[in-house]
């Protein structure tokens, strides 16, 4: 099988070709990461200014070089080439690019929610028409770049968790669908049934809500009415459909039938239920609450992948796993090279060699140039995950380099 990736000199860069490697070390050229597209005239000029300088190129995710064409037989004339055909969009956005534009997104559907949440709480008439606006810039930004938009959800303060958390399972469960196969309006219904999901919780008191300790017996018991709370919201005001009422209602069933509110188990429960299950669980154990620090993405995973047998729905849930990462977006990994990396997105080929950003050298903590690393071409490989705090390293702002 042709390998798709070959060694051509810079000249010879064409508009639409995936750089996935450039020869010689980081100070050598101009470009501060190795691998990007050549999306634009002043990328693909400063490439020409290069010579014959090395470049590997990813013929799947780029353009190839053009064919050469034979020469004539001595005395014929070539016939007249047609006209070339456009080049495809391949404008790309680089990933700090994409987070910005994220989070600007999730202000939006945070102030979104919010809005909705206060007309169920004061018992108005619920509006629609705003969620159903920055659904679809959710959407839109999943297809861009799922990594940005599912990294930019997790980050959350105490004051706006329950807004922010509707978010981020909304985020995860039309991301989640895409993975599926749902498209189209199946796709919008998965990111309302997400923002929706919590709505119950309007009525419970936020002095429980946000309680900094364990929960007594009566305060437990009031956490678990708001399935069905959220449930006659929704079917009172008729504004959402039946796959939001079914996720609202059910989110908290397990496959084992230990959940609530109806202790429903296997087949009984839907697959949009079990599917907001998983996203419900994924963001609230990686977010910060009064009670209890988040766990870091990776140990998430690991967590989830414990209790799948009781709680979840295999098969959905190991799409749920290629779709986060072994190795999530913004986990710090130890690289074999004893180097520090930020995980920016996953492979198409293996959870275990994702993209990565090199961040600083183990042995002195010494910064490196922000190389961007494709783990997949086999140059290094993750031996661990180290803690941000412990680095003194903060991910967010790693990201929007």
């Amino acid at each position: 099988m042709r390998s798709p990736l070959k060694k051509i000199p810079a000249s010879r860069a064409r508009l639409g070709m995936y750089v996935r490697r450039i020869e010689g070390k980081w100070r050598d050229h101009p470009f501060w990461r190795n691998s990007f597209r050549v999306a634009d005239t002043p990328t693909l000029e400063l490439l020409h200014a290069l010579g014959q300088h090395e470049i590997w190129i990813d013929t799947r995710k780029g353009m190839d070089e053009e064919a050469p064409v034979p020469p004539p037989p001595h005395g014929d004339v070539l016939p007249a080439l047609p006209d070339p055909l456009p080049e495809p969009d391949v404008t790309r956005t680089d990933f700090g690019d994409d987070i910005v534009r994220a989070e600007a997104i999730r202000e939006r559907a945070k102030a979104a929610t919010r809005a909705l949440f206060e007309d169920a709480r004061m018992g108005r008439a619920l509006r629609m028409e705003s969620l159903a606006e920055v659904i679809d810039e959710v959407d839109n930004a999943i297809a861009l770049n799922p990594a940005a938009m599912l990294s930019v959800v997790r980050l959350k303060n105490k004051d706006d968790y329950t807004y922010l958390h509707s978010v981020a399972v909304a985020t995860l469960m039309m991301a989640l669908g895409r993975r599926l196969g749902f498209e189209g309006t199946a796709l919008t219904e998965l990111g309302l049934a997400g923002l929706l999901h919590d709505i119950g919780k309007v009525g419970v008191p936020d002095a429980t809500l946000n309680k900094p300790g364990r929960l007594g017996p009566l305060e437990w018991a009031s956490v678990r009415q708001h399935p069905e709370i959220g449930w006659d919201i929704l079917r009172r005001d008729s504004v959402a459909g039946p796959v939001a009422l079914d996720v609202c209602l059910h989110h908290h069933e397990k496959i084992d039938g230990s959940g609530y509110p109806h202790k429903l188990d296997g087949e009984s429960i839907s697959r949009v239920a079990r599917m907001g299950a998983i996203c419900d669980v994924y963001d609230a154990i990686t977010s910060d609450r009064p009670y209890k620090r988040g766990w870091e993405p990776a140990e998430a995973i690991r967590r989830m992948a414990e209790w799948q047998e009781g709680h979840f729905d295999r098969a959905i849930f190991h799409a749920f796993v290629k779709l986060i990462g072994i190795y999530p977006t913004g986990t710090l990994v130890r690289l074999a090279s004893d180097r520090l990396a930020v995980v920016l997105s996953q492979s198409a080929g293996s959870s275990l060699t994702p993209t990565v950003r090199l961040i600083c050298a183990v042995a002195d903590g010494e910064p490196l140039e922000p190389e961007i690393v494709e783990l997949e071409d086999g140059v290094d490989r993750i031996v661990g995950i180290e803690d941000p705090a412990q680095w003194g390293v903060q991910v967010p702002q790693l990201l929007r380099v």
